[in-house]
């Protein structure tokens, strides 16, 4: 009898330790990778809803904007592992308070042919075609248009598994060496209109003092002291057998305060305080293939 209690305790704690280390033996790893193609093209749509206000001296402004921008890419070439993308810009329109709405300061951005030069770890190498959208302002030259708008995620070099989190440095233009660093977790892999989608969550913390100090004698004559934080967190959905992205959803917080009285266009102080949800979808291209 005592012989048999131990083999079945012996069986019992066999069984325990088998379950136990089921989730590790089924742990998948996984290696991110772009695979590109000549002549593949996607079109997206994004969404951005911006709600805040403004404050400037004593006086207060509630910010309720909206835009809405579509835009393609297409794989124009592949050379020595890199591919060159075209990312064109169809429309952009922007909504204040429900209504639409023209900026005279924004510049035309219809039709704007963006390349961008990336590998198959989505890392850019080369990036043209911003002079227009930019016009010349600081850091807006980093925006990786060629792998997804406000999607730093930059795939790690070896294989990952769910839970896994790797960092990528986010190099700023026109601020010396000053670099952020982006951390990236891999939450988990789920079916995404029937593809398999590793489903990424990227954070990102920008300290304007940090950015401002950086850029000194970069920004135009004038520019008044900034001080504040831009925190982002985004979830993207990447096509495990093609790293294309499916969809994107995120938020973004920020904080900013300008120090007046140095400028005449700043001759107060100002404060904004601004939260944004971001989206991004792959629709459906209404173009001819190849055009």
């Amino acid at each position: 009898m005592r012989l048999m209690t131990r083999v079945l305790l012996a069986a019992a704690l066999v069984t325990l330790v088998n379950v136990a280390m089921l989730p590790a033996l089924a742990q998948e790893g996984y290696k991110l990778r772009r695979v590109f193609k000549v002549n593949d093209i996607r079109r997206y749509k994004m969404v951005m809803d911006m709600n805040g206000e403004m404050q400037m001296g004593q006086n207060t402004m509630p910010l309720n904007m909206q835009m809405v921008m579509t835009y393609r890419e297409k794989v124009a070439g592949i050379k020595d592992g890199k591919a060159t993308v075209h990312s064109t810009i169809e429309s952009t329109k922007m909504y204040m308070n429900g209504q639409e709405f023209a900026s005279p300061m924004a510049p035309d951005m219809s039709n704007v042919v963006i390349t961008t030069v990336i590998d198959d770890r989505n890392k850019v190498h080369e990036i043209k075609g911003l002079e227009r959208v930019a016009m010349g302002a600081p850091g807006v030259g980093n925006m990786n248009f060629g792998t997804g708008f406000n999607s730093p995620a930059m795939f790690p070099e070896g294989e990952v598994r769910v839970g896994d989190s790797w960092e990528t440095e986010v190099p700023i233009p026109n601020a010396g060496d000053l670099k952020f660093t982006a951390k990236h977790t891999l939450v988990n892999v789920e079916k995404v209109g029937g593809v398999d989608a590793a489903r990424i969550r990227t954070e990102l913390e920008i300290p304007f003092e940090k950015l401002m100090a950086a850029m000194a004698g970069q920004t135009p004559g004038g520019m008044p002291p900034m001080t504040g934080v831009m925190k982002m967190v985004a979830f993207t959905y990447y096509d495990l057998a093609t790293g294309n992205i499916l969809k994107m959803d995120g938020d973004m917080v920020m904080t900013l305060q300008m120090q007046g009285g140095a400028s005449p266009q700043t001759p107060q102080n100002m404060q904004m305080n601004m939260t944004a949800k971001m989206s991004l979808t792959q629709v459906k291209d209404e173009k001819p293939a190849g055009k």
